[in-house]
């Protein structure tokens, strides 16, 4: 119990934290304290992900399925050139490159609750150059090493990965393919498949007669062959609030009904719920330090400050994790640091 307290306390305070940027100026402010006292609280990454992995499995044990959400985003850095691994990204949202570290987070879900269990950095192409690609895992063996790590901490459970476009690679998919991993994924529409014997563009399949959903019909699931992969491909219907309809495609590495499809997917929204949750309310962006080690520390201490918002909500049985959020801001860092150490306590003991 003492341990976890001292594990928690940083994320604790960026939980607390209501005025300013989340440095370590301004976290030490809350308890009277330096920033470099501060700095000296901030656990390494590994420990943190640690005591996150932790919760995920008291929080979800017992469940018979569970969804391994992985996703990526930009943590920006626009006014420095000397941090340790940033380079230069896209930025889909403002339509140019912007200087950002590139994070890919790897989520546990049950499609309401979401605990953050690994996090890794994509680098920018002028930093491979100079640090050599051999030396730098993929996207694809990011994920797999994130899929890998769920199957540790949730062994004999019914996994489900959830991934957009970027992950529907022929190495991730056939790799899920060949360790019996299910795997649901955005497709895009100018894949090539085989469909009755025939080679042809996703998009083209809805030329093919009473392929496309119509009528009440939202979903419809055929088998394909990608690559000499075997697939599941579902034609998707979507309509928006204006009325307005649309056709997206999903591919899936295990047989299901259709709307069994759709519903896995949407489990995907939770991953993307903390992207925006830790950059808006926890300062997933807001460390300061030019050393990457330490921004490591930093996301991987923002990502356990969620997770202690995941407990508080299911613990105060709030629907979102803002609610949480805004409550334990109403606490002081002991009455917070003894309740959430005694939950997690009581928890890991209940569970033994």
């Amino acid at each position: 119990m003492l341990y976890a307290s001292t594990v928690i306390t940083y994320p604790i305070l960026i939980l607390l934290s209501t005025i300013g940027k989340k440095s370590f100026e301004n976290l030490g402010r809350l308890v009277n304290k330096s920033g470099d006292t501060i700095h000296r609280l901030l656990h390494p990454a590994e420990i943190s992900f640690n005591q996150s992995q932790s919760i995920a499995q008291t929080m979800f044990k017992g469940k018979k399925t569970l969804y391994v959400g992985i996703d990526d985003t930009l943590i920006k850095k626009i006014y420095s050139k000397m941090m340790q691994g940033a380079g230069m990204f896209f930025d889909t949202k403002i339509g140019r490159k912007i200087m950002a570290f590139r994070l890919v987070i790897a989520v546990i879900t049950d499609g309401k609750f979401a605990i953050p269990i690994d996090c890794a950095y994509l680098y920018a192409k002028e930093l491979l150059d100079l640090m050599g690609e051999k030396n730098i895992r993929s996207k694809d063996d990011i994920a797999k090493a994130s899929v890998e790590i769920a199957q540790k901490l949730f062994p004999g459970v019914n996994l489900i990965v959830v991934v957009d476009g970027l992950y529907s690679t022929v190495e991730f998919v056939s790799w899920c393919k060949h360790k019996n991993i299910k795997v649901e994924a955005r497709m895009h529409s100018n894949r090539v498949v085989i469909y009755g014997g025939k080679r042809v563009k996703v998009r083209d399949l809805l030329k093919i007669k009473g392929i496309e959903p119509k009528g009440r019909q939202m979903s419809r699931t055929i088998s394909v062959v990608w690559h000499e992969i075997d697939l599941e491909l579902t034609i998707v219907r979507r309509v928006d609030k204006n009325g307005k309809e649309s056709i997206v495609f999903q591919m899936a590495t295990y047989k299901a009904l259709p709307r069994e499809h759709v519903a896995n997917y949407k489990k995907r929204w939770s991953v993307e719920m903390i992207n925006r949750t830790t950059k808006q309310e926890l300062g997933l962006q807001e460390c300061y330090s030019r050393k990457l080690e330490t921004q490591h520390d930093h996301v991987a201490a923002a990502l356990l400050a969620y997770a202690l918002a995941q407990v508080e909500m299911k613990t105060c049985r709030f629907d979102k994790p803002e609610e949480a959020i805004r409550r334990c801001k109403t606490k002081n860092v002991n009455s917070l640091t003894v309740r959430f150490s005694r939950i997690l306590y009581d928890k890991v003991h209940a569970c033994a």
